[in-house]
């Protein structure tokens, strides 16, 4: 009885101490290089000492810094736009224009446009110009900043307004535009961030006027969105609105996994700037079971130069 009770005991025990060996307990690494300032296109190596479950890295470069892993929207910028158009065929001219709005309510009908305040950003861009009945050339405008018009509260929506007027000889006169490029960017310090592009800004087309012919194609052509008159000889107002648009919306930085949990710990990890600058390089160490988790980060400041 005895020596049933002792076993019991040391069964106990066992349990016990192999409970505690699953205790997380915080990475132990530290990391070392053989300098901190490097020329463009080095390979900079940082050294381990220790062991850790998992390592995550984050370069310190645009997109990649470890401060900004939860940043989901800037407090600042600047916001500039740029397109690529063609006008083809017809004799009118200045019939189309862009517009912004952030009022706008998402109604994408003539009485939700009316109901909005529409600023005019037409002449800060340059547009495909031709002579009557020929084709343009496309013309890539140069960016034109828009910062000065934005609040940065707000949703921005962009529209395309065409206007077609009566033809005055019988004959088809309204052009065809093409827009082969929309961007939208915002400049925060040295990095120029794309907010959207034409194929992802959500365009609607509203028939303003009712018109029977005359339209906006949005998706039928992946190059483009274009105006296609129909040959209409009657009156046409068409507008093409994106979605709300949050030019101040990022995603997050993110780190590369270096090492998963089921990895050998490196001896060390290589990396190459392509830019002159100052960096920090953050590691992100993990230990982790089913019984807890244990993180520790650790930087280091690299100096890349020409």
């Amino acid at each position: 009885m005895l020596r049933k009770y002792f076993l019991i005991i040391g069964l106990i025990s066992s349990v016990l101490v192999a409970c505690n060996n699953f205790e997380v307990l915080p990475p132990e690494v530290e990391i070392m290089t053989n300098g901190n300032t490097y020329k463009v296109g080095d390979s900079v190596e940082f050294i381990f000492r220790g062991e850790s479950d998992v390592i995550t890295f984050y370069s310190g470069e645009s997109g990649k810094e470890y401060r900004h892993r939860e940043r989901t929207r800037l407090s600042e910028g600047n916001i500039s736009i740029n397109m690529e158009t063609q006008v083809l065929y017809g004799s009118q001219s200045n019939n189309l224009r862009l517009f912004l709005s952030q009022d706008f309510n998402g109604s994408y009908t003539p009485e939700g446009i009316d109901a909005a305040t529409w600023i005019d950003i037409s002449d800060r861009l340059q547009w495909s110009t031709a002579a009557s009945g020929a084709v343009g050339n496309r013309l890539v405008s140069p960016m034109a900043n828009i910062q000065d018009l934005i609040d940065i509260s707000k949703p921005l929506y962009f529209a395309y307004k065409y206007t077609g007027l009566a033809s005055t000889t019988g004959a088809a006169q309204q052009r065809t535009w093409r827009i082969y490029e929309f961007n939208v960017y915002n400049t925060v310090q040295d990095d120029l961030l794309l907010v959207t592009n034409r194929a992802n800004a959500g365009w609607r087309a509203v028939n303003y006027n009712g018109t029977e012919k005359g339209k906006w194609e949005l998706t039928a052509n992946s190059t483009m969105i274009y105006y296609n008159p129909e040959s209409n000889l009657l009156p046409a107002e068409q507008w093409a609105i994106t979605k709300a648009l949050d030019p101040f919306a990022v995603n997050p930085d993110n780190g590369e996994a270096i090492k998963s949990y089921s990895d050998n710990m490196p001896k060390s990890y290589k990396y190459v700037f392509t830019k002159p600058g100052t960096y920090v390089v953050t590691f992100v160490f993990v230990n982790s079971n089913f019984k807890g988790y244990q993180e520790v980060v650790k930087e280091v400041t690299i100096s890349i130069e020409e």
